[in-house]
């Protein structure tokens, strides 16, 4: 297990004075870029510029909201590895060690210049460090969409200032996106973020709604049609 210590600041609230998801999901990346570069099988992979992490889908769900300028723990570990797939378990704690929020991670290892997953062989697998999974519901890596047709939104442009090091935008960054759709005084219990193709900067993000009983469903697609992300959202009633 990999543990960090994170301060809140005023950068990490929204407009709501409540920390924003994304910033929550930036702190669990931190925890897991520590975590995998550790690792004595990834770890060298990745310092090397031989692999790079692929995050496929993402769950977060929200318990207890972090406060202003609290001193939050943030652990992860790895609780599977099927070769050319990992998943990550990754729970973020309050100074009174209040559980405030826990993420199911998948992720994929893939090569730095062909951008394809890497197999790897099952003796250097299996030398991969495991944990017990965290207790918490684990939702299915594909996101149903509603049989209804979605709304198409006004486009979106990805800009640089989502890009990260491997060029493509974020995946902290998709939250910042679909958190516009939410509506305002609700309260996002459950994200769930499905990664299907990346979109660069200055590619066209073209949003699709769908309203369910519980939240939202927001898809991501780009000019040619291609979906390129799906994301849930599950909220309880509106302040």
């Amino acid at each position: 297990m990999t543990e960090i210590k994170r301060r809140t600041f005023y950068s990490h609230f929204g407009a709501d004075s409540t920390m924003r998801r994304s910033a929550m999901v930036d702190f669990m990346q931190d925890c897991c870029t520590i975590s995998r570069n550790e690792d004595a099988v990834i770890g060298p992979m990745m310092k090397s510029g031989e692999a790079l992490l692929y995050v496929a889908y993402r769950q977060v769900d929200i318990l207890s909201q972090p406060k202003y300028r609290e001193e939050l723990t943030v652990r992860t570990h790895l609780f599977e590895t099927r070769r050319v797939y990992g998943k990550r378990s990754t729970v973020i704690l309050g100074e009174d060690g209040r559980l405030c929020a826990r993420s199911y991670l998948v992720s994929t290892l893939v090569s730095s210049e062909t951008r394809k997953p890497i197999n790897l062989p099952q003796e250097v697998n299996d030398r991969i460090v495991t944990a017990p999974a965290i207790d918490m519901e684990y939702t299915n890596r594909r996101i149903k969409l509603p049989s209804e047709e979605g709304t198409v939104m006004p486009p979106f442009t990805a800009t640089r200032a989502q890009a990260d090091t491997n060029g493509h935008v974020n995946n902290a960054r998709y939250i910042d996106l679909g958190d516009e759709f939410v509506p305002v005084g609700a309260e996002v219990v459950r994200l769930r973020c499905e990664y299907r193709v990346s979109f660069m900067p200055g590619d066209l993000i073209i949003p699709t709604l769908y309203p369910t009983d519980t939240g939202a469903i927001i898809t991501l697609s780009n000019e040619a049609g291609a979906l390129c992300s799906v994301m849930e959202y599950v909220w309880r009633n509106e302040k």
